[in-house]
């Protein structure tokens, strides 16, 4: 929960490589935002943008429990939504992850133009509409497969 990312849109990155492909002389150039937050604050800001945010401190998530029994619960419902699962971990896993895009910015004039808090609720907004649309198909007895990864089911 407490790695930190540098988070960034897609449309940004594309942007940065079209004008990388622009160049007459290959060059290498670093594509990053250079903001980092970490996980947990990525979940905190998904909360907020979902509204959950009816605890004293805004934050949405009320977190208990420490390192791999960390939980977050929902603000407004106490439903756990953030479980920590090892199967996820990667096995040369950094704390931290920052580029540094000066040379992009002063060579090629890029910025990135999406924050992350836009690109989360991008996120959302195009989630929600996935949950609706496979709501609808089978609530009209369409058997479909979900987008949604589900939830580990067993109990270790």
């Amino acid at each position: 929960m407490n790695s930190k990312r540098d988070w960034g849109h897609a449309k940004d990155y594309v942007r940065m490589q079209w004008l990388m492909l622009q160049q007459t002389e290959p060059e290498d150039f670093v594509i990053a935002t250079g903001r980092m937050e970490t996980v947990r604050k990525f979940i905190e800001i998904c909360a907020k943008k979902l509204k959950w945010d009816t605890n004293a401190d805004g934050k949405g998530i009320i977190w208990e429990g420490t390192g791999l029994e960390e939980v977050g619960r929902r603000a407004d419902t106490k439903e756990i939504v953030i479980k920590i699962d090892p199967r996820y971990f990667r096995p040369t896993e950094v704390e931290e992850l920052r580029g540094d895009s000066q040379k992009s910015f002063k060579k090629l004039g890029w910025e990135p133009e999406f924050t992350l808090e836009e690109m989360i609720e991008e996120m959302i907004k195009e989630d929600k509409n996935k949950a609706m649309q496979e709501s609808f198909l089978k609530k009209e007895g369409f058997q479909i497969s979900s987008n949604f990864e589900s939830p580990p089911t067993n109990k270790n």
